[in-house]
Protein backbone atom coordinates (compact mmCIF):
# COMPACT_ATOMS: atom_id res chain seq x y z
CA UNK A 1 0.00 0.00 0.00
CA UNK A 2 1.46 3.29 -1.05
CA UNK A 3 2.72 5.52 1.70
CA UNK A 4 2.53 8.59 -0.33
CA UNK A 5 -1.38 9.95 1.40
CA UNK A 6 -0.17 9.49 3.96
CA UNK A 7 3.04 11.30 3.92
CA UNK A 8 1.34 13.98 2.01
CA UNK A 9 -0.83 15.03 5.12
CA UNK A 10 2.14 14.45 7.10
CA UNK A 11 3.67 16.89 5.43
CA UNK A 12 0.95 19.51 4.83
CA UNK A 13 0.10 19.40 8.79
CA UNK A 14 3.82 20.14 9.72
CA UNK A 15 4.01 22.60 7.65
CA UNK A 16 0.95 24.68 9.02
CA UNK A 17 2.59 24.50 11.90
CA UNK A 18 5.88 25.82 10.77
CA UNK A 19 3.94 28.45 9.43
CA UNK A 20 1.63 28.94 13.07
CA UNK A 21 5.09 29.18 14.61
CA UNK A 22 6.93 32.01 12.58
CA UNK A 23 3.62 34.11 12.88
CA UNK A 24 4.27 33.93 16.74
CA UNK A 25 8.00 34.32 16.47
CA UNK A 26 7.14 37.39 14.49
CA UNK A 27 4.11 38.48 16.93
CA UNK A 28 6.82 37.88 19.86
CA UNK A 29 9.56 40.27 18.08
CA UNK A 30 7.31 43.07 17.51
CA UNK A 31 5.98 42.72 21.37
CA UNK A 32 2.25 42.12 20.51
CA UNK A 33 0.25 40.37 23.46
CA UNK A 34 1.15 36.71 24.69
CA UNK A 35 -0.93 34.28 25.19
CA UNK A 36 0.19 30.99 27.53
CA UNK A 37 -0.01 28.17 25.52
CA UNK A 38 -0.71 24.63 27.19
CA UNK A 39 -0.60 21.81 26.00
CA UNK A 40 -2.78 19.73 27.42
CA UNK A 41 -2.95 15.14 27.18
CA UNK A 42 -6.37 14.35 26.48
CA UNK A 43 -5.97 11.17 26.98
CA UNK A 44 -8.70 10.77 29.06
CA UNK A 45 -11.30 11.88 26.99
CA UNK A 46 -10.85 8.48 24.87
CA UNK A 47 -12.90 6.15 27.13
CA UNK A 48 -16.27 7.44 29.06
CA UNK A 49 -15.22 9.55 31.49
CA UNK A 50 -14.90 8.76 35.14
CA UNK A 51 -12.97 10.89 38.09
CA UNK A 52 -9.73 11.67 36.40
CA UNK A 53 -11.80 12.01 32.69
CA UNK A 54 -14.25 14.51 34.75
CA UNK A 55 -11.06 16.50 36.37
CA UNK A 56 -9.57 17.48 32.80
CA UNK A 57 -13.05 18.16 31.30
CA UNK A 58 -14.16 20.69 33.79
CA UNK A 59 -10.83 22.23 34.21
CA UNK A 60 -10.23 22.79 30.28
CA UNK A 61 -13.44 24.33 29.92
CA UNK A 62 -13.26 26.68 32.02
CA UNK A 63 -9.64 27.28 31.15
CA UNK A 64 -10.82 27.80 27.76
CA UNK A 65 -13.34 30.75 28.81
CA UNK A 66 -10.15 32.74 29.27
CA UNK A 67 -8.46 34.92 26.39
CA UNK A 68 -4.98 34.77 27.66
CA UNK A 69 -4.59 31.62 27.45
CA UNK A 70 -4.52 29.04 23.89
CA UNK A 71 -4.99 25.60 23.94
CA UNK A 72 -3.30 22.91 22.31
CA UNK A 73 -4.78 19.65 22.90
CA UNK A 74 -2.53 16.27 22.26
CA UNK A 75 -4.11 12.62 22.05
CA UNK A 76 -3.51 9.85 19.53
CA UNK A 77 -1.13 10.86 16.66
CA UNK A 78 -3.83 10.23 14.28
CA UNK A 79 -7.45 10.28 13.58
CA UNK A 80 -8.69 6.99 11.33
CA UNK A 81 -12.46 5.19 10.79
CA UNK A 82 -12.00 3.08 13.91
CA UNK A 83 -10.78 5.76 16.20
CA UNK A 84 -9.79 6.28 18.69
CA UNK A 85 -13.00 8.18 19.53
CA UNK A 86 -13.40 11.11 21.93
CA UNK A 87 -16.36 10.70 24.89
CA UNK A 88 -15.83 14.04 25.65
CA UNK A 89 -16.35 17.68 23.66
CA UNK A 90 -13.90 20.00 23.08
CA UNK A 91 -13.97 23.62 24.01
CA UNK A 92 -14.39 25.50 20.30
CA UNK A 93 -11.39 27.92 20.61
CA UNK A 94 -8.92 24.54 21.64
CA UNK A 95 -6.57 23.21 18.83
CA UNK A 96 -6.92 19.36 18.82
CA UNK A 97 -3.16 18.54 17.14
CA UNK A 98 -3.04 15.33 15.31
CA UNK A 99 -3.12 13.72 11.89
CA UNK A 100 -6.61 12.98 9.93
CA UNK A 101 -6.40 9.51 8.41
CA UNK A 102 -9.94 9.07 7.76
CA UNK A 103 -11.50 8.58 4.91
CA UNK A 104 -8.59 6.19 3.88
CA UNK A 105 -6.95 2.59 3.90
CA UNK A 106 -4.67 2.04 6.71
CA UNK A 107 -1.15 0.69 5.89
CA UNK A 108 1.00 -0.70 8.49
CA UNK A 109 3.77 1.85 8.40
CA UNK A 110 1.25 4.68 9.26
CA UNK A 111 1.74 4.03 12.91
CA UNK A 112 4.95 4.37 13.41
CA UNK A 113 5.22 7.09 10.92
CA UNK A 114 2.55 9.73 12.55
CA UNK A 115 4.34 8.60 15.83
CA UNK A 116 7.93 9.64 14.69
CA UNK A 117 5.87 12.95 12.83
CA UNK A 118 3.72 13.37 16.05
CA UNK A 119 7.29 14.10 18.09
CA UNK A 120 8.06 16.90 15.08
CA UNK A 121 4.36 18.18 15.45
CA UNK A 122 4.46 19.02 19.07
CA UNK A 123 7.78 20.41 18.67
CA UNK A 124 6.98 23.11 16.25
CA UNK A 125 4.04 23.61 18.29
CA UNK A 126 6.03 24.40 21.05
CA UNK A 127 3.66 24.96 24.43
CA UNK A 128 5.53 27.43 26.91
CA UNK A 129 4.06 24.54 29.52
CA UNK A 130 2.15 21.01 29.18
CA UNK A 131 -0.03 19.93 31.54
CA UNK A 132 -0.57 16.00 32.42
CA UNK A 133 -4.13 15.52 34.20
CA UNK A 134 -3.16 11.99 34.61
CA UNK A 135 -0.35 11.42 36.98
CA UNK A 136 2.20 11.58 33.76
CA UNK A 137 3.00 12.51 30.18
CA UNK A 138 2.86 9.95 27.52
CA UNK A 139 6.18 9.52 26.15
CA UNK A 140 5.84 11.04 22.77
CA UNK A 141 5.05 14.78 24.54
CA UNK A 142 7.73 13.79 27.03
CA UNK A 143 10.22 13.64 24.57
CA UNK A 144 9.57 17.67 23.53
CA UNK A 145 8.32 18.84 26.82
CA UNK A 146 10.66 21.05 28.41
CA UNK A 147 8.36 22.39 31.46
CA UNK A 148 5.39 20.23 32.85
CA UNK A 149 2.77 20.25 35.55
CA UNK A 150 1.46 17.24 36.33
CA UNK A 151 -1.49 16.30 39.01
CA UNK A 152 -1.62 13.32 40.92
CA UNK A 153 -5.09 12.01 42.06
CA UNK A 154 -3.68 9.57 45.52
CA UNK A 155 -0.79 7.50 46.55
CA UNK A 156 -2.66 4.14 46.47
CA UNK A 157 0.25 2.62 45.06
CA UNK A 158 2.36 3.61 47.87
CA UNK A 159 0.09 3.76 51.08
CA UNK A 160 -2.20 0.74 49.95
CA UNK A 161 -0.11 -1.55 47.75
CA UNK A 162 -1.78 -4.44 47.82
CA UNK A 163 -4.75 -2.63 46.32
CA UNK A 164 -3.91 -2.22 43.13
CA UNK A 165 -3.44 -4.61 40.24
CA UNK A 166 0.60 -5.89 39.87
CA UNK A 167 0.27 -3.89 35.82
CA UNK A 168 -1.04 -0.74 37.13
CA UNK A 169 1.35 -1.24 40.38
CA UNK A 170 4.36 -1.82 38.54
CA UNK A 171 3.52 1.04 36.14
CA UNK A 172 3.30 3.55 38.61
CA UNK A 173 6.16 2.73 40.90
CA UNK A 174 8.30 2.81 36.97
CA UNK A 175 7.27 5.87 36.14
CA UNK A 176 6.37 8.33 39.06
CA UNK A 177 9.24 8.24 40.46
CA UNK A 178 11.13 9.86 37.29
CA UNK A 179 7.72 11.83 36.35
CA UNK A 180 7.69 13.46 39.93
CA UNK A 181 11.31 14.49 39.25
CA UNK A 182 11.18 16.16 35.84
CA UNK A 183 7.94 18.30 36.64
CA UNK A 184 8.19 21.66 37.49
CA UNK A 185 5.26 22.12 39.50
CA UNK A 186 2.84 18.86 40.88
CA UNK A 187 -0.90 19.82 41.47
CA UNK A 188 -2.37 17.10 44.15
CA UNK A 189 -6.07 17.32 44.50
CA UNK A 190 -5.89 17.69 48.17
CA UNK A 191 -3.78 18.57 51.32
CA UNK A 192 -3.97 14.89 52.00
CA UNK A 193 -2.28 13.41 48.41
CA UNK A 194 -0.11 16.47 48.76
CA UNK A 195 0.64 15.16 52.27
CA UNK A 196 1.43 11.47 50.90
CA UNK A 197 3.24 13.11 48.19
CA UNK A 198 5.39 14.49 50.18
CA UNK A 199 6.14 11.54 52.97
CA UNK A 200 7.02 9.11 49.84
CA UNK A 201 9.17 11.43 48.04
CA UNK A 202 11.93 13.71 48.34
CA UNK A 203 10.34 16.65 46.95
CA UNK A 204 10.15 20.34 47.26
CA UNK A 205 7.17 21.64 49.39
CA UNK A 206 7.38 24.89 47.11
CA UNK A 207 6.79 22.57 44.15
CA UNK A 208 3.67 20.93 45.52
CA UNK A 209 0.29 22.88 45.23
CA UNK A 210 -2.98 21.38 46.73
CA UNK A 211 -6.13 22.81 44.10
CA UNK A 212 -9.45 21.21 45.72
CA UNK A 213 -11.53 19.92 42.82
CA UNK A 214 -14.93 21.38 41.98
CA UNK A 215 -18.44 20.55 41.04
CA UNK A 216 -19.88 20.15 37.56
CA UNK A 217 -23.52 22.30 37.12
CA UNK A 218 -26.07 20.42 38.78
CA UNK A 219 -27.91 17.43 36.28
CA UNK A 220 -31.42 17.59 35.30
CA UNK A 221 -32.63 14.59 37.43
CA UNK A 222 -34.38 11.44 34.85
CA UNK A 223 -37.05 9.74 35.94
CA UNK A 224 -35.95 5.96 37.00
CA UNK A 225 -38.05 2.70 36.83
CA UNK A 226 -37.31 0.33 39.23
CA UNK A 227 -35.59 2.07 42.84
CA UNK A 228 -37.08 1.11 45.64
CA UNK A 229 -38.97 3.42 47.87
CA UNK A 230 -36.45 3.23 50.80
CA UNK A 231 -32.82 2.71 50.37
CA UNK A 232 -29.08 3.24 51.70
CA UNK A 233 -26.89 4.30 48.67
CA UNK A 234 -23.02 3.74 47.86
CA UNK A 235 -21.86 4.79 44.48
CA UNK A 236 -18.55 3.91 43.54
CA UNK A 237 -16.52 1.42 41.10
CA UNK A 238 -16.32 -1.89 43.25
CA UNK A 239 -12.99 -2.71 43.89
CA UNK A 240 -10.80 -3.28 47.41
CA UNK A 241 -9.89 0.23 47.77
CA UNK A 242 -13.49 1.07 48.50
CA UNK A 243 -14.49 -1.44 50.70
CA UNK A 244 -17.93 -2.09 49.91
CA UNK A 245 -17.81 -5.23 52.57
CA UNK A 246 -17.55 -3.31 55.25
CA UNK A 247 -21.09 -1.35 54.01
CA UNK A 248 -22.81 -4.57 53.09
CA UNK A 249 -22.32 -5.84 56.78
CA UNK A 250 -23.31 -2.98 58.55
CA UNK A 251 -26.59 -3.60 56.47
CA UNK A 252 -27.19 -7.16 57.06
CA UNK A 253 -26.75 -6.50 60.76
CA UNK A 254 -29.33 -3.87 60.39
CA UNK A 255 -31.91 -5.76 58.56
CA UNK A 256 -30.89 -8.87 61.01
CA UNK A 257 -31.74 -6.55 64.30
CA UNK A 258 -34.83 -5.19 62.61
CA UNK A 259 -33.65 -1.65 62.67
CA UNK A 260 -34.48 -0.58 58.87
CA UNK A 261 -36.17 -2.84 56.45
CA UNK A 262 -35.33 -0.57 52.85
CA UNK A 263 -32.55 -1.38 50.73
CA UNK A 264 -29.09 -0.97 49.66
CA UNK A 265 -28.49 0.38 46.40
CA UNK A 266 -25.01 -0.36 45.04
CA UNK A 267 -24.15 1.83 41.69
CA UNK A 268 -21.01 1.20 40.05
CA UNK A 269 -19.23 -1.45 37.68
CA UNK A 270 -17.77 -4.72 39.14
CA UNK A 271 -13.56 -3.90 39.33
CA UNK A 272 -10.70 -6.30 39.73
CA UNK A 273 -10.33 -8.44 42.68
CA UNK A 274 -14.47 -8.09 43.69
CA UNK A 275 -15.05 -11.97 43.14
CA UNK A 276 -16.01 -12.20 46.67
CA UNK A 277 -18.53 -8.98 46.95
CA UNK A 278 -20.14 -10.48 43.16
CA UNK A 279 -22.46 -13.19 44.64
CA UNK A 280 -23.51 -10.90 47.73
CA UNK A 281 -24.84 -8.10 45.74
CA UNK A 282 -27.57 -10.49 45.14
CA UNK A 283 -28.55 -10.98 48.50
CA UNK A 284 -32.12 -10.55 49.83
CA UNK A 285 -32.65 -6.37 49.66
CA UNK A 286 -29.62 -5.30 47.45
CA UNK A 287 -29.82 -3.67 44.00
CA UNK A 288 -26.88 -3.70 42.17
CA UNK A 289 -26.59 -0.82 39.04
CA UNK A 290 -24.06 -0.61 36.80
CA UNK A 291 -22.56 2.70 35.43
CA UNK A 292 -25.55 5.01 34.73
CA UNK A 293 -25.59 8.24 33.04
CA UNK A 294 -24.87 11.64 35.37
CA UNK A 295 -28.97 12.25 34.88
CA UNK A 296 -30.13 9.07 36.12
CA UNK A 297 -27.60 9.18 38.95
CA UNK A 298 -28.78 12.72 39.93
CA UNK A 299 -31.90 10.70 40.68
CA UNK A 300 -30.25 7.84 42.22
CA UNK A 301 -29.06 10.00 44.59
CA UNK A 302 -31.41 12.71 45.06
CA UNK A 303 -34.03 9.58 46.68
CA UNK A 304 -31.20 8.08 48.73
CA UNK A 305 -31.98 8.30 52.73
CA UNK A 306 -28.22 8.28 53.24
CA UNK A 307 -25.01 8.08 51.28
CA UNK A 308 -22.35 5.69 52.29
CA UNK A 309 -18.52 6.17 51.16
CA UNK A 310 -16.48 3.35 53.29
CA UNK A 311 -13.62 3.93 51.37
CA UNK A 312 -9.89 3.02 52.88
CA UNK A 313 -8.49 5.78 50.35
CA UNK A 314 -9.34 8.33 48.31
CA UNK A 315 -7.11 11.26 46.65
CA UNK A 316 -10.22 13.14 46.53
CA UNK A 317 -13.81 11.67 46.74
CA UNK A 318 -16.36 13.02 44.02
CA UNK A 319 -19.05 10.53 44.99
CA UNK A 320 -19.05 11.71 48.55
CA UNK A 321 -19.19 15.43 47.22
CA UNK A 322 -22.15 14.60 44.56
CA UNK A 323 -24.12 13.19 47.25
CA UNK A 324 -23.68 16.51 49.41
CA UNK A 325 -24.37 18.33 46.70
CA UNK A 326 -28.20 16.45 46.08
CA UNK A 327 -28.65 17.00 49.82
CA UNK A 328 -27.90 13.19 50.90
CA UNK A 329 -27.29 12.64 54.35
CA UNK A 330 -23.29 11.10 54.16
CA UNK A 331 -21.49 9.32 56.16
CA UNK A 332 -17.83 8.32 55.15
CA UNK A 333 -14.63 6.51 56.38
CA UNK A 334 -12.30 8.38 58.35
CA UNK A 335 -9.33 8.37 56.21
CA UNK A 336 -7.16 9.96 53.48
CA UNK A 337 -9.07 13.42 52.24
CA UNK A 338 -12.52 12.39 52.86
CA UNK A 339 -12.78 14.58 56.19
CA UNK A 340 -10.91 17.27 54.43
CA UNK A 341 -14.09 17.32 51.77
CA UNK A 342 -16.72 16.15 53.79
CA UNK A 343 -15.48 18.50 56.74
CA UNK A 344 -18.83 18.92 59.79
CA UNK A 345 -21.47 18.16 57.36
CA UNK A 346 -20.48 14.57 57.22
CA UNK A 347 -20.53 11.62 59.91
CA UNK A 348 -17.76 9.22 60.14
CA UNK A 349 -16.58 6.06 61.05
CA UNK A 350 -12.85 4.25 61.53
CA UNK A 351 -12.16 2.28 58.28
CA UNK A 352 -13.31 -1.33 57.99
CA UNK A 353 -15.42 -0.44 61.22
CA UNK A 354 -18.70 -2.71 60.66
CA UNK A 355 -19.62 -1.89 64.29
CA UNK A 356 -19.16 2.01 63.91
CA UNK A 357 -20.23 2.25 60.60
CA UNK A 358 -23.57 0.63 61.77
CA UNK A 359 -24.33 3.04 64.79
CA UNK A 360 -23.84 6.06 62.48
CA UNK A 361 -26.69 4.23 60.41
CA UNK A 362 -28.72 3.82 63.16
CA UNK A 363 -28.34 7.22 64.21
CA UNK A 364 -29.14 8.92 60.99
CA UNK A 365 -31.92 6.55 59.89
CA UNK A 366 -33.88 7.04 63.03
CA UNK A 367 -32.97 10.86 63.64
CA UNK A 368 -35.41 13.18 60.39
CA UNK A 369 -33.69 16.07 62.40
CA UNK A 370 -30.44 14.72 62.25
CA UNK A 371 -31.25 14.22 58.58
CA UNK A 372 -32.29 17.43 57.29
CA UNK A 373 -29.10 19.22 59.62
CA UNK A 374 -27.01 17.19 57.33
CA UNK A 375 -28.76 17.61 54.54
CA UNK A 376 -28.51 21.43 54.49
CA UNK A 377 -24.74 21.50 55.63
CA UNK A 378 -23.84 19.27 53.08
CA UNK A 379 -25.44 21.03 50.46
CA UNK A 380 -23.58 24.80 51.74
CA UNK A 381 -20.03 22.63 51.87
CA UNK A 382 -20.61 21.47 48.32
CA UNK A 383 -21.15 25.04 47.11
CA UNK A 384 -17.59 26.08 48.08
CA UNK A 385 -16.14 23.65 46.00
CA UNK A 386 -16.03 25.61 42.25
CA UNK A 387 -14.32 24.28 39.01
CA UNK A 388 -14.05 28.08 38.12
CA UNK A 389 -11.55 28.62 41.61
CA UNK A 390 -9.76 25.44 40.74
CA UNK A 391 -9.10 26.55 37.33
CA UNK A 392 -7.84 29.80 37.94
CA UNK A 393 -5.96 28.27 40.97
CA UNK A 394 -4.49 25.77 38.52
CA UNK A 395 -3.65 28.67 35.46
CA UNK A 396 -1.59 30.19 38.26
CA UNK A 397 0.59 27.24 38.92
CA UNK A 398 0.88 27.02 35.05
CA UNK A 399 1.94 30.23 34.67
CA UNK A 400 4.60 30.09 37.25
CA UNK A 401 6.32 26.89 36.37
CA UNK A 402 6.06 28.09 32.70
CA UNK A 403 8.28 31.14 34.11
CA UNK A 404 5.07 33.82 33.40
Amino acid sequence: MSLLPTLGIIVHTLRHELGSRLRRAWLSATHRRKRLRIGVDIRPFYEPLTGVGWYLYYLLHELAKRDDVELLLFGDARVTDLGPHLHADLPANARLLTFDLSGRPLGRLDRPLTAAAYVAQMALADPDIYFAANYFLPRLHSAVARKRVITIHDLTYKRFPELLQKETLQNLEMQMGREIAAADAIICVSESTRRDLLRYYQVDPGRAVAIHSGLGAPTTAEPMDGLPARYILFVSTIEPRKDLETLLDAYERLRDRGTYDGSLVVVGKIGWKSEAVVPRLKSRGIVHLDYLPASQLATVYRNAEVFVFPSIYEGFGFPLLEAMTQGVPSIAANSSSLPEVGGDAALYFEPRDVSGLTMQLERVLGDPALRETLAAKGRARAAEFRWDRAAEETLEVLRRAAGQ
